[in-house]
């Protein structure tokens, strides 16, 4: 996983920035800053150019077209809906829970490998994601690239499908664990520094 380093990336990257440099600028493990800097380069929140040999990266800071944004949302849904389908086939769902005391915990009382891994992909691939294209939009409304009003009612759908993905969890029949453990493993997404 590399999405801790993607806010650190897009704050360093107003301008024109080498591979080398950002990376000595993000502070981290290269061998992972460098698949996050290309992740963010396919997701179409940075360009690149080539200087040279060099290779350089600069953040996208214009608006994305309806339609754009709608295709987005397309594949958060899509996105969603696999982790859905993981949860009912690892048979987390309810009636299988009461049928065969199976649980999402281990004796101990903490989350079994198979759970925190899809938990951990629905934080990163869903949740971090959605996170991350508010702030963006907060900063493009800064930046007055959007209308207001464009953004608040960009910024109400992304709402609505974060609060759409914490309800597609609660077949796990543990709530409060599940909050806990989000609450815990939510990095701080740093707005854009202009």
């Amino acid at each position: 996983m590399t999405e801790i380093y993607d806010d650190r990336i897009l704050s360093n990257t107003r301008t024109w920035i080498s591979t080398n440099d950002l990376c000595s600028l993000v502070k981290g493990d290269k061998s992972r800053i460098i698949p996050a800097i290309k992740h963010l380069f396919e997701r179409d929140y940075l360009e690149t150019r080539t200087n040279g040999y060099i290779i350089e990266y600069r953040r996208i800071d214009k608006a994305q077209s309806d339609e754009h944004f709608d295709k987005m949302m397309e594949n958060f849904e899509y996105n969603k809906q696999t982790a859905v389908n993981e949860i009912v086939l690892h048979n987390y769902s309810d009636l299988y829970i009461e049928l065969h005391n199976y649980s999402i915990l281990t004796k101990k009382g903490k989350l079994t490998k198979k759970c925190d891994a899809t938990l951990d992909w629905i934080q990163s691939e869903l949740l971090d994601r959605a996170f991350m294209v508010m702030i963006r939009l907060k900063y493009q409304d800064t930046l007055k690239l959007l209308p207001h009003s464009v953004v608040n009612k960009r910024i109400q759908i992304i709402q609505n499908f974060i609060d759409s993905v914490m309800e597609s969890l609660k077949p796990l029949k543990n709530e409060k664990l599940i909050l806990e453990r989000f609450q815990n493993h939510t990095h701080k997404l740093e707005s854009f520094k202009v």
